[in-house]
């Protein structure tokens, strides 16, 4: 878990609290100095987060401690809480555009099932998407380690980081001196993913908070759908 030692050791929570906090059916959000994201994985059914009802008002630093959990819901918590503390700088440009700019004769691995990837699939040499659960036409998750040497661009799901898999990723990526992008509501906006071999970080900027968290209240799944938040994107220098 280098990369997720990298990141805490990166934020500086000292006496930072979370003002408020939402789990909601599909996204969660903390709000310290910031304001951070991150997907909803259930995990087990039996599971209860670490004081749960009480964490509003916890010190951000033991949450954002929850990324090195095993248990889904508690390690999204955790990416959330990590993001309240970054000040999510960059450009406010559509990442997809740029990423459809740059695939054509190109071998793309996908990381993650984005809606975008049947317009990239089209447009590419090679495309291949990876999921935990495969659909028709889609590779297991297990097969990054023999498409992504392969690839030119690498694309990936910043939820990577919940489930543990972005740190080697983005190794198979560096390996290969292919384009890494990481992007997501999810994604830290940290120069540490640069550090571990990603190319691009394009997450988001909250820009009304009392808004997202009414979103995230009433159950928006689709990103295009999240209120209060603006894309925002970064390249490594």
């Amino acid at each position: 878990m280098q990369l997720i030692d990298a990141l805490l050791d990166s934020v500086d929570g000292d006496r930072q609290v979370a003002s408020r906090v939402r789990i909601g059916l599909h996204w969660l959000a903390v709000e310290s100095r910031h304001t951070g994201m991150a997907h909803v994985f259930p995990g087990r059914p039996d599971f209860e987060l670490p004081n749960a009802g009480a964490l509003q008002g916890m010190e951000v630093m033991e949450l954002a401690a929850g990324l090195k959990s095993w248990e889904p819901l508690e390690a999204g918590l955790g990416l959330a809480a990590l993001s309240s503390l970054i000040d999510a700088q960059g450009e406010r440009l559509n990442v997809v555009d740029y990423i459809m700019d740059r695939v054509p004769g190109q071998t793309v691995t996908c990381i993650g099932r984005f809606p975008f990837f049947p317009d990239l699939a089209q447009a590419a040499k090679r495309a291949f998407l990876l999921e935990i659960n495969p659909q028709a036409g889609e590779l297991p998750s297990f097969a990054a380690e023999e498409v992504v040497p392969q690839s030119d661009l690498l694309i990936l799901t910043a939820t990577s980081l919940i489930n543990k898999t972005m740190e080697r990723l983005l190794e198979l990526a560096r390996a290969a001196n292919a384009t890494a992008i990481v992007l997501g509501p999810s994604t830290p906006m940290s120069d540490v993913l640069f550090d571990f071999g990603a190319s691009v970080i394009a997450g988001i900027r909250v820009t009304d908070r009392v808004r997202l968290f009414r979103s995230l209240s009433q159950g928006v799944k689709f990103y295009n759908k999240i209120d209060g938040i603006e894309p925002v994107t970064r390249f490594r220098k």
